[in-house]
């Protein structure tokens, strides 16, 4: 009888790694990082173009201050002056303009008596202003105006300004500067000019024009 051998089955085969062995990832790390990709041009990485300046209607708010160069600089300090403007901008260059103004005085520095008494100056008109904008960020304005002005209370014709409680034209002029944000909305000014108060600050019997000057800080906002 013939027997029938009998064998061991084979080891199976062991599975092969199925990730980098350590020599590779030794090699990997050690490599010098990639370069980066030269094909980008320098157009690409420069800062995109600030936003066009928005142009239409205007709203400008300012505080600053207004003091007499007349004979009411004998009677009234140097006082603080706030101003409301809405215009309208046809171009780039041109605005039509209307505002309100008030400025805050007293008779500070008249002789008693009577006592020192406070009273509110009052303006209200219109006008035009030409611009010039020679930088993105920077511009440059002049500006003229007309209108009505009055004090709200008789504390004057004591001191020989019998018509400033009452309503009277002024005319005036300003020249500015302008600092456009980044926001093309919004921009920053500063401004200075002079009026004339034809009558309201015309003393009785004076020698000097009734003229005045204004200095102020404004915020401007395009709609």
């Amino acid at each position: 009888m013939i027997g029938l051998g009998w064998a061991p089955p084979a080891a199976a085969a062991e599975p092969a790694p199925s990730g980098p062995t350590e020599l590779e990832l030794e090699a990997w790390l050690s490599a010098d990082p990639a370069e980066p990709d030269a094909a980008v041009s320098s157009a690409e990485l420069e800062p995109p173009p600030p936003a066009p300046r928005k142009r239409g209607l205007v709203v400008e708010g300012s505080a600053g201050a207004l003091g007499h160069v007349g004979d009411m600089r004998h009677v009234s300090p140097i006082s603080p002056w706030f101003r409301l403007q809405l215009g309208y901008e046809l171009f780039d260059w041109l605005m039509l303009l209307g505002a309100g103004d008030v400025a805050l005085s007293s008779t500070a520095f008249a002789r008693s008596p009577p006592d020192k008494r406070s009273y509110a100056l009052f303006g209200v008109g219109a006008g035009v202003r030409l611009a010039w904008q020679p930088l993105t960020a920077l511009g440059f304005y002049l500006q003229g105006e007309a209108g009505l002005s009055s004090v709200d209370q008789d504390v004057l014709a004591t001191y020989g300004y019998p018509d400033a409680d009452r309503i009277r034209p002024f005319f005036g002029g300003m020249l500015g500067i302008e600092w456009f944000q980044i926001s093309p909305r919004y921009a920053l000014s500063l401004y200075g000019g002079a009026r004339d108060y034809v009558q309201n600050f015309e003393r009785t019997n004076g020698e000097k024009p009734p003229l005045v000057w204004v200095s102020a800080l404004a915020i401007r906002y395009t709609l």
